[in-house]
This record gives structure tokens, sequence and C-alpha cells, in this order.
């Protein structure tokens, strides 16, 4: 493949999608102001509730997905992989939708439980999404069409109705609204076009068993990275909950950048043999790696000034929480590199799913007591520990794979 092409893809998967997800900060702003400390410090941990039931009703199809379909013979093995992902989901999602609501309404602070709810549901419906199969076939225009820019119409509107009425369940369900309904149009669309046979309820447990070792890494992934927001909230007042919950949002719409950048590159490495996938791999990962570098120096001189004027001077994010938390990107960048662009095409899934259970597994409990003796920071620093394990332990068979491909004939 030429650079143009690359560089156009690049442009596709990055531009108007990451305006995109950058959107919400046109709208967050009123809701942390209309909802004041507690109900910020809420929302935020029901979208991080949400993002762990996301994995697991996801299970690993956004990962894995991608790789899966860019080495896929044709489209009606393509469509079949779509459609075995879609029983998964929606079976998954009867699941643990209930149980989502449930826990959301616990954690939320009093007044606020409809909105915790709503949050962590638009967090969760974020599995049913389409845009990993786009990635995989390297078409950015679908997702801009029926993802992107409905995202950022309905976050342009919500964010005008919630400052004319304080109503702030309304940014939400505009969410919510926008998923269900762009991947509801962009399937019809698709298996009209390869129709072909659904997955009958015995082949459900062979799925299930297939997809169990990257479903497991990107729980236990989602699980270390969904336990700052909500330990915060129910163990700290509601100033420092207020300005965690800003630090933490801060990431995680950051966080898009490097998977964004990571699918940009998918098909781009997948489609290189031998030694000349080696190399595209290398950049790749020098690219990404990179820019997880630059976020955390971004986040960290800029994170403080930008946090008070995004969501407010009672929910501004301290310099040192915002540290850890950029340490957490970069981390976070470097581990997304490896696994999608070199780990998971080399087919070490089983083996990036041993290295991420065990940075939970230690880092954690860490996290936990480090939140409940010091607080916010340490919560934090917790969070940077688990996340730098879960990227150090990959690195050796990340370089061996590589080494592999340079010195194949």
């Amino acid at each position: 493949m030429s650079v143009q092409p690359l560089r156009q893809r690049l442009i596709g998967f990055l531009v108007i999608p990451a305006i995109a997800a950058a959107s919400p900060l046109i709208v967050l702003p009123f809701v942390a102001r209309s909802a004041g400390p507690a109900g910020w410090s809420s929302a935020i941990a029901g979208e991080s509730i949400g993002t762990f039931a996301a994995i697991a009703i996801g299970y690993g199809w956004a990962s894995i997905g991608p790789a899966l379909i860019s080495v896929a013979p044709d489209d009606a093995r393509r469509a079949r992989l779509y459609r075995d992902s879609i029983a998964v989901r929606l079976l998954l999602a009867s699941v643990f939708l209930p149980l989502l609501g449930v826990l959301c309404w616990f954690v939320a602070s009093p007044g606020f439980e409809w909105l915790t709810v709503l949050m962590g549901t638009q967090g969760a419906l974020i599995a049913l999404s389409f845009t990993w199969y786009c990635s995989g076939v390297g078409d950015p225009r679908t997702i801009i069409i029926f993802d992107a820019v409905p995202r950022l119409i309905a976050t342009v509107a919500a964010a005008g109705v919630i400052a004319a009425t304080g109503i702030v369940e309304l940014y939400p369900l505009a969410g919510i609204l926008v998923t269900v309904g762009g991947t509801t149009v962009f399937t019809v669309r698709l298996l009209r076009r390869v129709p072909g046979r659904w997955p009958s309820h015995r082949e459900i447990p062979g799925l299930l068993r297939v997809g169990l070792p990257v479903a497991l890494n990107d729980a236990a992934l989602s699980g270390y990275s969904s336990v700052p927001a909500p330990l915060v909230n129910v163990t700290a007042s509601p100033v420092e909950a207020a300005g965690f919950a800003s630090a933490d949002k801060m990431l995680k719409l950051g966080q898009f950048l490097p998977m964004t950048l990571a699918n940009a590159f998918q098909a781009w490495v997948t489609e290189a043999q031998g030694p000349h996938r080696g190399r595209r791999m290398g950049l790749s990962l020098a690219v990404v790696g990179g820019f997880g570098l630059l976020g955390w120096a971004v986040l960290t001189a800029l994170g403080p000034w930008a946090s008070q004027l995004l969501f407010g001077a009672e929910a501004a994010a301290p310099l040192d929480v915002l540290f850890a938390m950029g340490l957490v990107f970069a981390f976070f960048s470097i581990r997304t590199a490896m696994t999608r662009l070199v780990l998971f095409p080399a087919g070490q899934a089983g083996l990036v799913m041993r290295a991420t259970l065990t940075a939970t597994v230690i880092g954690t409990p860490v996290m936990v007591a480090l939140g409940l003796l010091t607080g916010p920071i340490g919560a934090a620093a917790g969070y940077a520990l688990t996340e730098g394990l879960a990227a150090l332990f990959l690195v050796p068979r990340c370089m061996r794979v590589l080494r592999g491909l340079r010195v194949d004939a």
C-alpha cells in the first residue's frame, strides 16, 4: 500500500471520529454545572460501571474483531463473523444490562439515581456498535455517516436543551439513541447485502468458548479501569470525588485517540507479510506509543486549567491526580498498540489474557488499598501501576514476534 492511501485512511479514521469523540466536551460542562459535584461524580461512576458492562457484553469483539475481519477471505465470511458477534452480544446484553441498573442505582448519590443508570446504560450499549467491523475493512466513511456525525449532532442538541432546561438525563439518552439507531441501520444494510445463516443456539456455547481468552482479557482490563471512579465516589468527599471524576473523564475521552490510531493501522499492517509486516508493525507501535507519551505531557500540563474551564471550579481536577492519569494514558496507548497491531494478529490472545489477568490480580488490591488510605491520588497511582504492569508483561513477547517477522524469508 502506498503512503497516500495510508494517509487518507488515518485522516478518515481520526478527524471526524475524533471530533465526535471529543463532542461530549460540548455538553459535559453543562452536565457538571447543572448536576453539581455529587451528580457529576455519580454520572462518571455510572459511566465507569457501564464501561465494564460494555466489555462483558462486547465479549472481545471490539478488540480482536478488526483483526479477524481484516484477514477474512471474502464478504460472506465477514458477514458470518458479524452475525456471530450480534448473537453473542445480544445474549450477554440481556444478562448484564439489568445487573448494571441495580449497581448504578446503588453507587449513585441520593437524587441522581436515574442519571447514573442512564450514564451506565449509554456506556454499556457501546458494546453493540458496528465500528470495529468498519475498522477491519478499512472503511472510515461508514463510521462517519452512521456514528460520528449523528453523535456530534445529538451531543450539540443535548447541550442546548440541557442549558435551557437543566435536565441532565438528556445527554445519556441522546447517546443511547445514536448507538442503537446507527447500529441498527448499519446492520440491516450489511446483512441484506450479504445474506447468510445465523448461528444456531447449539453453536452459541462454541462461540463463547472461542472468544473467552479475549473476553477475559478485556474484562480484566475494564475491571481495573472501572474501579477508581466508583471507589472514590463512595469513599471521598463530594468535591474530591468531582475532581477525580473530571480527571477520569478527560482520560477516557483521550483514550479514544490511541484506539482509533490502532484501528487506522489495523488493515494496513495485516495486508503486508513477513519482514514488510514487521516494519509496518514497528512504525505503528512508534506512532501510537509516541502519541501516548505526548498525551501524558498534555494532560499534566494543561489538565488543571482545562478541567476548571470545562467542569467548573468545584469539579476541577488536581495536578497530582492528572499526572497519574497521564501515566495511565501513556501505558494504555503502548499496550493498545502491542495487542491490536502485533499480538492479536500473531495469534497471541491467550498470552494477552494472562498478562492482563496477572496485572489485575496484582494491581487492583493495591489500587483499592491506596485509595482507602490516601484518597483520590492513591486510587490514581494504583490505576497507573496496574496499567503499567499490563503493558510491561507484553513487551518480551511483542519483541519476539517482531524479531521473528524480520528474519522471515
